[in-house]
């Protein structure tokens, strides 16, 4: 039960930047598809389906509704893993509340899980379902010529992971009590890097394969600095 308190107060204190993240992802990403539906179908049908015209294999298994919507996606779950990290590991520092969460009658491990499962349950309604329905909007058929393959879907869920990352790089440099010019960069900088080689990855399993790596990498720090530091 203490653990189940402790989440609620995390997911609470999460929800403002949670409904922000959904309602910019949901309308950006709408207005997007939305154009798409009454501008880009019409031309891309006069474009490449038009009497007497030639059909290129490119555009008929590269084109996706989506990609206006991959850059918008990757930002947001960007931004909302940084954001979180600094409300649950910064802003505690600032307003010097730390004390106050570590002596409640519950030990670190509780309070660290409840932060990260916080976070993951975040990027997950805010950003994950908005992205299955945006989706599933793009894959009706009488709306979009060109459904979007299971690909772009799994690239989407690529873009969410790496937002958990950016969480997790921006709660480790939060919890370093080291000086900026050594090793309290560390977080953002390894998070930054990480982001870059997965986005330039081609092979999907290759980039799960760092992620999953990198994610443990943070962990292990985050988890020892937060059982051993003195607050």
């Amino acid at each position: 039960m203490r653990f189940l308190t402790l989440l609620y107060k995390e997911l609470r204190e999460c929800l403002p930047w949670m409904l922000l993240a959904t309602i910019a992802f949901f309308a950006i990403g709408g207005y997007f598809l939305r154009a798409q539906v009454h501008y880009g179908y019409y031309d891309f049908h006069h474009r490449y389906f038009s009497p007497n015209s030639i059909i290129e294999s490119y555009p008929l298994t590269h084109s996706s509704p989506l990609a206006p919507i991959g850059p918008l996606l990757f930002v947001i779950a960007i931004g909302l893993g940084s954001v979180l990290g600094l409300r649950q590991f910064w802003i505690p520092h600032f307003t010097k509340t730390w004390a106050f969460l570590l002596h409640r009658s519950t030990n670190r491990k509780n309070i660290l899980a409840a932060k990260l499962t916080a976070t993951s349950i975040a990027l997950i309604i805010s950003i994950g379902l908005v992205w299955i329905v945006l989706y599933w909007y793009a894959f009706r058929s009488e709306l979009f010529i060109l459904p979007p393959t299971e690909r772009v879907f799994i690239h989407g869920w690529i873009f969410i992971i790496l937002g958990f990352v950016a969480y997790l790089g921006t709660a480790l440099s939060g919890l370093s009590t080291a000086h900026w010019y050594t090793t309290k960069i560390f977080g953002p900088a390894f998070a930054t890097f990480v982001i870059i080689t997965t986005i330039s990855q081609w092979s999907l399993a290759i980039a799960f394969i760092v992620i999953i790596i990198s994610a443990v990498i943070l962990l292990i720090q985050i988890y020892d600095v937060f059982l051993n530091r003195e607050f």
